[in-house]
């Protein structure tokens, strides 16, 4: 395939800030794209360990070694990295990232390479031209690698790029002379973030226990996670605000079941689902909006019943999960919307079921459609029988080691409804997995908008565009912005399994701080061709990075 379409220039706009920044930023990708990383792999479990032991030959840390220090996710996971650099005062900004990646498996046969990027990137315009000129993206693509500015790799867009800039803003900052050095840098790189945060969620604990150990007033925090871009690049040179919000409500229906012959004489658990499924599925209605940003609208992510052989009989239970993104709305609120949606889905499909044995001249057995929580639910059956709450306890100690949500909450679901008196026509609506807290910088009061007032300064500095929400799920939603008991009390109650996989529990007085996102952007990240845009995320960001840096960190 040869490329043939124009397209638009990705090249960057000039800043006032003539530092080089591509050496530096360069040979620090180049270092920490040679280490594998993906998530529950022998690479993440010993990246920091790599980290630390390059960043500790550097003259300051060799000093002082004690500034650079690692913290286990979970037992026998893989690490937290930290990395202080002192200077004057107490006031102090976290730069934050994710090392791990997701697999290497879909670039196949090159998949090799997915950590030698000058090398994938041979091997991906062989492939490339080789290819019919009938994929838009694989021409894009082949228009990137053929231009020299972009850089292909498992991580190299999501998120070593960003990481990259981060440790490059930090030993120039060391480069200063101590008395110049106003404030402190502290560097935290979690591992999981592309499963379930476990790593993020841990380190908020070290957290405060550096801020108290080195006297540190933490102003702000500035998250490096990457963007995505299909066009010139002008979208994704942008500082966020905040981040988008996730939960994972889950449905499980209970019709009644018949013999398919006799349709009218039970009810479809199935045809409850689908009503419900065509009044949420990319419904613009039920999108959350905040400061002028509309989030995406929910969309399913399952959809099944939990029969595994051939049967005449309809299902008995059907099971649907969504996945609902939020910028203001509390998970109260989403549990509602799912409860109050699921109540009309079942009377539209009762009306639509009595319309039909009329017309067919078929019994109908009137049913009232009932709507309750899974927290509901859990009471109800663990105060029904007394072995049932020690049962119930072994069954989420079995869970515990369980990563995926889906797989999770349905156990636990179909546990508790194999000991419910209930019978359909009945909705149990509760949550099916950890909740990610939106954020936004607004809620921080006077320290919200002095980062605000440097952010829109340096944006106009480097003609950077100011938004308001992170679109990818990231782990600034457990960074400086901590959630009241009660809500996360009233989320615990409604998680199927509420292990610690899923429950957020933050065990300890978190820090509330400020954080936005500065990173690196690019395209098809998760893909074969994720690729990063190299001159932004070696010069362009990490000048960028530099001049907010300071601004904060000014007395």
């Amino acid at each position: 395939m040869t490329s043939t379409v124009s397209h638009a220039s990705t090249a960057e706009p000039a800043a006032e800030n003539v530092h080089s920044w591509a050496a530096s930023s360069r040979a620090w990708l180049d270092h920490l794209l040679g280490w594998p990383s993906e998530g529950g792999t022998a690479g993440e479990l010993g990246f920091a360990g790599k980290l630390a032991a390059l960043l500790g030959e550097h003259p300051y840390f060799a000093a002082h070694p004690q500034q650079l220090w690692r913290q286990a996710a979970w037992p026998g996971g893989p690490e937290n990295f930290f990395a202080l650099a002192r200077g004057q005062g107490s006031r102090t900004v976290v730069l934050s990232g994710h090392y791990d990646t997701v697999t290497s498996s879909n670039y196949e046969s090159l998949a090799p390479l997915a950590n030698r990027p000058e090398e994938l990137r041979a091997a991906l315009l062989r492939s490339l031209r080789a290819t019919e000129a009938s994929d838009p993206g694989a021409e894009r693509a082949l228009h990137d690698l053929e231009s020299g500015d972009f850089l292909p790799g498992r991580g190299a867009l999501d998120m070593k790029a960003g990481l990259a800039a981060g440790l490059a803003v930090l030993e120039e900052w060391l480069d200063l002379p101590e008395t110049e050095r106003t404030g402190n840098l502290l560097l935290m790189f979690s591992p999981d973030e592309e499963d379930s945060s476990r790593g993020v969620r841990a380190a908020r604990a070290e957290l405060v226990q550096a801020a108290e150990r080195w006297e540190l007033d933490i102003a702000a925090g500035i998250n490096l996670d990457a963007t995505s871009d299909q066009g010139d690049g002008s979208a994704g040179r942008a500082i966020y605000l905040g981040t988008v919000g996730k939960l994972l409500p889950v449905v499980c229906f209970v019709g009644r079941d018949t013999h398919a012959g006799f349709p009218f004489e039970g009810v479809s658990a199935h045809a409850m689902n689908a009503e419900l499924l065509r009044r949420l599925e990319l419904n613009p209605a039920h999108a959350d909006e905040a400061h002028g940003e509309a989030a995406p609208p929910l969309v399913c992510l399952e959809a099944r019943d939990f029969r595994d052989h051939y049967d005449v009989t309809t299902p008995q239970r059907v099971w649907s999960a969504y996945n609902v993104l939020s910028h203001a709305r509390p998970p109260q609120q989403v549990l509602e919307l799912v409860q109050r949606e699921a109540h009309a889905a079942m009377q539209t499909v009762l009306e639509r079921h009595r319309a039909f044995a009329a017309q067919a001249g078929q019994d109908f057995t009137e049913a009232a459609p009932q709507v309750i929580s899974l927290g509901e639910l859990r009471d109800e059956v663990l105060s029904s029988q007394p072995q049932y709450r020690q049962q119930y306890g072994t069954l989420l100690a079995e869970l515990t080691a369980e990563t995926n949500p889906l797989v999770a909450s349905q156990r636990a679901m179909r546990w508790l409804l194999d000991r419910s008196d209930r019978r359909g026509p009945l909705a149990v609506v509760g949550f099916g997995s950890l909740h990610y807290p939106h954020t936004h910088l607004s809620r921080h009061g006077e320290a919200g908008q002095r980062l605000l007032a440097a952010v829109e300064r340096v944006a106009a500095q480097h003609s950077l565009k100011i938004r308001h929400y992170f679109a990818g799920i990231s782990d600034m939603s457990f960074i400086g912005a901590p959630l009241d008991p009660q809500t996360l009390g009233e989320i615990q109650r409604q998680l199927a399994a509420p292990t610690p996989n899923f429950c957020d529990d933050p065990q300890a007085a978190a820090l509330n701080f400020p954080t936005v996102n500065l990173g690196p952007w690019g395209r098809d990240y998760y893909q074969w061709l994720e690729r990063v845009h190299l001159p932004y995320a070696t010069q362009g960001l990490p000048a960028a990075l530099w001049d907010l840096t300071a601004q904060v960190l000014k007395p």
